[in-house]
């Protein structure tokens, strides 16, 4: 995505208590695939990549002030499956882990907007989006549309938090828009 960030690979399985922490009461948490394992510990398959780089953010981090990550993750959430909305989709997400997370947004805004448009892609940018999960600095973000998607039409959702700011675009999403505008 840009120079400089480093690739992260992220898990397809995880402790349900990170997305129980980080997202509060969102729709997320109704839609995890949730089970227990051998152990009897609670997992869940990911619903979302963004809340694992705030649950492993000094680790990430590593003594440097600020860095930045990218990813390819498959992510599964329980709802009716429809044009655009999958159980099963791949999220693209770059975060930015530092000290000061809205200049990180205006960053991770840019290197979006900047990616989206080297696709030529036609969208709508809504600025000062309230995003629904809890762990976002008073729900401060953004978001992509595309309208010729009709109903599922947000394409990225971005949001700064206490250790960074990052989006994640929806890649099937994206495809549909990219083929919509053809």
């Amino acid at each position: 995505m840009e120079a400089g960030a480093e690739e992260v690979i992220v898990p397809a399985l995880w402790g349900q208590d990170t997305f129980i922490e980080k997202a509060g009461g969102s729709e997320v948490i109704g839609q995890m695939w949730a089970f227990a394992d051998k152990a009897g510990r609670p997992c869940c398959l990911i619903p979302e990549a963004t809340a694992l780089f705030q649950e492993t953010a000094g680790q990430l981090l590593a003594g440097r002030r600020q860095a930045m990550f990218f990813y390819v993750a498959r992510c599964y959430r329980y709802e009716k499956p429809q044009a655009g909305r999958y159980r099963e989709f791949t999220q693209l997400g770059l975060e930015i882990l530092g000290p000061d997370p809205r200049q990180a947004l205006l960053q991770a805004q840019q290197l979006c907007t900047g990616f989206l448009d080297a696709l030529a892609l036609d969208y709508e940018l809504n600025l000062g989006v309230k995003r629904g999960l809890t762990y976002y600095l008073d729900g401060e973000g953004f978001e992509v549309r595309c309208r010729r998607l009709g109903a599922q039409q947000q394409v990225v959702g971005a949001g700064a938090y206490r250790q960074g700011a990052g989006f994640g675009i929806g890649l099937e999403r994206l495809q549909l828009a990219l083929q919509a505008q053809a």
